[in-house]
């Protein structure tokens, strides 16, 4: 802390820096929770206690409901101890509780998201809210701020250029949108996650751009940890008459972890033990 903060030597620790250690304690967070958060922003002891800090921890306890969410969030995002919360997201929250967006989806969007909840650019926070509503997403829906933040975490050319590979391998702009109102995040991929998993899916699946954009969510698993291994065990079964060719490979891909292994692998692995080496990457069976 020193090394960021050195004017901290000459503050006087009984009347400058201990009032802000035991307003801190007293609010909840543990010794360890104070090392992490001072350890990342010294800054915080620097600040007033009554000018920014009470006020700060004040605003975010009224926004995330609990000491607990606060704790939590500020060892996240230290830095919104000493930022002028009303000034900088005060009227954000005010924007998103003027489309309906309920106080719930606001604390997890700020709990989620401080950063980019805080930094946007104005005009950028606006035109995202303004995006999302016209895709009639519900304010309601948890959707809507994952929407939300989901646009504000890219420049709009970065936008398009996402939209473009997608529609490289045959979307169109309805598979997107539906997409996108499905599960936002798939948005936020890199490329190369985009062209690895799409290239998988089409040609070593066969599966049409419909059954993905239908099912988003599969696009966001790990290609090499998920759903190479499940697609395979699944491929194995299938080649020995076990399961129908009607069986949902994107449900497959969705399921829990212990369920997949408990229905798929466990279940048939005496019978069947290339499941087992398929589960574990050691072959895939290809159509």
């Amino acid at each position: 802390m020193i090394s960021f903060r050195p004017r901290l030597l000459s503050y006087n620790p009984d009347k400058t820096l201990n009032p802000k250690m035991v307003f801190l304690r007293d609010a909840g967070f543990s010794t360890t929770d104070l090392t992490l958060v001072l350890s990342k922003n010294p800054t915080i002891l620097t600040s007033s206690l009554d000018n920014q800090l009470v006020p700060a921890y004040g605003f975010l306890k009224g926004v995330l409901g609990t000491d607990e969410a606060v704790i939590s969030t500020t060892k996240r995002a230290p830095w919104l101890l000493h930022n002028d919360l009303d000034k900088r997201i005060g009227p954000r929250i005010g924007e998103l509780r003027d489309h309906g967006v309920p106080d719930s989806s606001i604390s997890a969007m700020i709990k989620q998201q401080p950063r980019r909840f805080i930094r946007a650019n104005p005009d950028r926070f606006t035109e995202a809210l303004t995006k999302v509503k016209e895709m009639d997403l519900k304010p309601s829906s948890h959707l809507f701020y994952s929407a939300v933040n989901t646009i504000l975490s890219m420049h709009e050319s970065r936008w398009e250029e996402k939209v473009e590979l997608y529609r490289s391998f045959g979307w169109s702009e309805d598979d997107i949108l539906l997409a996108f109102k499905k599960r936002p995040q798939f948005m936020e991929l890199s490329k190369d996650k985009i062209r690895g998993t799409m290239d998988f899916f089409l040609k070593e699946m066969g599966w049409g751009v419909s059954v993905v954009a239908n099912h988003p969510s599969v696009l966001v698993r790990s290609l090499e940890k998920t759903i190479i291994p499940r697609c395979s065990v699944i491929r194995v079964l299938m080649s020995h008459g076990l399961l129908s060719k009607g069986v949902s490979l994107t449900t497959i891909c969705n399921i829990k972890e212990e369920k997949f292994l408990e229905k798929y692998v466990i279940k048939y692995q005496m019978k069947v033990p290339q499941v087992l080496e398929a589960y574990q990457g050691k072959t895939m069976i290809r159509g």
